[in-house]
């Protein structure tokens, strides 16, 4: 049998009034849209489940706005910050980079008991990745690096169209 003290309540039991649950409402709203957390986790953290909070969005139309609003800005805060790395990483692999790699081997004695260690470190370069290369060409500069070839052919004359260049043979 589950005793509890005169004092402690089930969580679940616990009412609240307006007032904190608008407070409560605008500080996971606030939370949900500063860091990159799910809705979920940002009120378990506030100490009330996530269906309760949809609960009470759908019982007020200033807690739906309010998370609605938080949803679209955190939205676009998870995109920009997704965009930051993107941008980063293509970066990368258009310049290359080096890595360290570390590899330690142990050495034992007959009676398997370790006696040493012999570290050696590597520094390596990573070539540039053409597939980046020429994604970030396309991307930046479409006129003269897209795929497209555009062929008319007019009477005798054939003109090729590659990007910004234009080509005849008559």
């Amino acid at each position: 049998m589950n005793k509890r003290s005169k004092n402690s309540e089930p969580k679940h039991s616990t009412k609240r009034s307006e007032s904190e649950k608008s407070e409560l409402v605008k500080k996971i709203c606030d939370h949900y849209q500063q860091h990159n957390q799910t809705i979920e986790s940002v009120c378990d953290g506030f100490g009330i489940t996530y269906r309760t909070f949809v609960i009470w969005c759908n019982d007020n139309s200033d807690y739906s706005d309010a998370y609605k609003k938080a949803k679209e800005f955190g939205t676009q805060v998870r995109k920009d910050l997704l965009r930051e790395k993107a941008t980063h990483g293509i970066e990368l692999l258009i310049d290359g980079f080096h890595v360290t790699e570390t590899e330690v081997d142990e050495m034992f004695d007959k009676r398997g008991n370790l006696i040493g260690k012999r570290v050696r470190t590597k520094k390596r370069f990573v070539a540039p990745n053409p597939t980046a290369i020429i994604f970030a060409l396309k991307n930046c500069d479409p006129k003269n690096w897209n795929d497209q070839v555009t062929i008319e052919l007019e009477g005798d004359d054939q003109v090729f169209k590659i990007g910004d260049q234009t080509i005849n043979f008559k």
